[in-house]
């Protein structure tokens, strides 16, 4: 088997960081002389507007978000304590046992050493709904470099007054100009319409009479038959393009709707021919609308303009934050596509079966069916979520880092925004970063957090044949908010 690519960053560089990682109040860490460890790196404890409450979240006891990466072979703090197995046990069995769930998938373990600390059928393989973009992540992050942009680009075409838009795998492309401080829509189609109109003009070329659109980097089916037809006709999934906007929705006014293109990749294409017929008109270049029709573009073509992308450690940190499943299937196929593999459905899977095995994951009982988990089909057990969090978390390399730092924060941003808002599940708010989970039968949470005695602890619950989603996903806030106060 072929080596995944692994990247860590340079000596002294920092990740790049989203719009809503400027926004965090860097807070105070708190680390043994001599011992900086990974887990004060990427798991920055970041403390937003007391809760609904009233109440202030825990201080942190880690290196603030914007924290440079260390360089070489760097590990959790070995000086906390480790909670025991008996005390792990009587925090979170109380509560799993109110989770109404006819089977469940459960493990803690220790960061730095992986020693289990509670194990419920940990190698049960269940249904891990959008747990499934841990996997994804990982693969990602471990055959791609994160610091690497996706470029759409414009070139010029075989036949006289043709150009070719060329998708790049940017699915977070705006309609307007680029933003330099956005994920998504730091690339703009305006923008590249005004940076084409401007070759064009400077070559003394008239205005393009047709606009062809190559999405051919993407290969085989665009939808996942895996998937259920209702959530297809739901838009929570849908067909993958190589380019889109607003990660595969349509532009309405200022922002997006809630609608899924028919087709991705021709709408961007449209709205690129009426800009740049506007765009040339500006610069004296009168010229009608071009028409548009898929075509691929000629080698060795010409390149008139290009936009690039937010880097896809941020993109991956998105798609985690949020949940985007449409930016998950992208994702995955350039994940296959960094591994030399070709960038479709059984591309990706197959990146992610490498990759999995590439950090010592279990795969016994792992079926991986898609990359977002809208598909019933994806299987794996407790422990292999587990591992894949741990690789994250402990990565020497540095590369993994994107995915953990970016796992959503109890009670603070993104899925988890809104949870651990009860008394019970206070004492995780600001502790835990984790994953959600969530389809009709489904409640699953995997990430990390904090003991009170500074330890960190990887975690993964999987709850299947769940017959209440709200009642299920408060008792496993409730076990996750347990494990931060030991």
């Amino acid at each position: 088997m072929k080596s995944p690519r692994r990247h860590g960053p340079p000596a002294g560089q920092r990740r790049p960081r989203s719009r809503g990682d400027r926004g965090r109040r860097a807070l105070t860490a708190l680390l043994a002389a001599g011992c900086v460890g990974v887990a004060g790196w990427l798991h920055p404890h970041w403390v937003p507007a007391p809760g609904p409450g009233g109440d202030d979240l825990p201080a942190a006891r880690v290196l603030p978000a914007e924290a440079p990466a260390p360089a070489g072979a760097v590990r959790p703090d070995p000086a906390a304590p480790v909670p025991g197995a008996a005390a792990v046990a009587a925090a979170v069995d109380p509560a799993l046992a109110g989770a109404p769930a006819g089977r469940r998938s459960v493990l803690v373990a220790d960061a730095l050493t992986g020693t289990p600390l509670l194990e419920r059928d940990p190698d049960v393989p269940l249904v891990p709904a959008s747990n499934q973009k841990l996997v994804t992540a990982l693969s990602l992050l471990t055959h791609a470099d994160p610091r690497q942009r996706l470029r759409t680009t414009v070139v010029q075409g075989q036949e006289p007054g043709t150009v070719v838009l060329v998708a790049g795998g940017d699915t977070l492309l705006s309609p307007g100009r680029s933003d330099p401080d956005a994920v998504l829509g730091r690339a703009g189609v305006r923008t590249l319409a005004e940076d084409t109109a401007r070759a064009l003009a400077e070559r003394g070329a008239g205005g393009p009479g047709t606009v062809r659109w190559d999405a051919s980097l993407f290969t085989g089916p665009a939808l996942n038959g895996a998937w259920a037809a209702g959530d297809v006709a739901a838009g929570q999934i849908g067909p993958v393009a190589p380019m889109a906007f607003w990660s595969h929705r349509v532009p309405a006014g200022e922002g997006s709707s809630a609608a899924r293109p028919a087709d991705a990749a021709r709408g961007v294409a449209e709205v690129f021919a009426a800009e740049l017929a506007a765009r040339l008109a500006a610069h004296g270049v009168p010229a009608p609308v071009p028409g548009v029709e898929p075509g691929r573009a000629p080698e060795g073509a010409a390149e008139l303009a290009a936009v690039e992308s937010a880097p896809l450690g941020e993109q991956a940190g998105l798609m985690l934050r949020d949940s985007d499943n449409h930016l998950a299937e992208v994702l995955s196929r350039l994940a296959a596509r960094a591994a030399d593999r070709p960038a479709s459905i059984a591309g990706g899977r197959a990146a992610a079966a490498e990759a999995l095995e590439a950090h010592g994951v279990g795969t016994a009982g792992v079926e991986l069916s898609d990359a977002s988990g809208m598909s019933l089909g994806n299987r794996i057990p407790a422990r292999a979520l587990e591992q894949v969090v741990r690789a994250m978390v402990t990565d020497p390399t540095g590369a993994l880092v994107p995915g953990a730092r970016a796992l959503p924060v109890a009670g603070g941003s993104g899925t988890l925004a809104d949870r651990f808002d009860e008394d019970a599940e206070r004492p995780g708010r600001g502790l835990a970063r984790a994953k959600t989970g969530t389809l009709n039968s489904v409640v699953s949470l995997g990430g990390h957090v904090t003991t009170d005695g500074g330890r960190l602890l990887t975690f993964s619950v999987l709850l299947n044949e769940v017959t209440d989603p709200a009642a299920a996903r408060d008792a496993v806030d409730r076990a996750v908010a347990a494990l931060a106060r030991l």
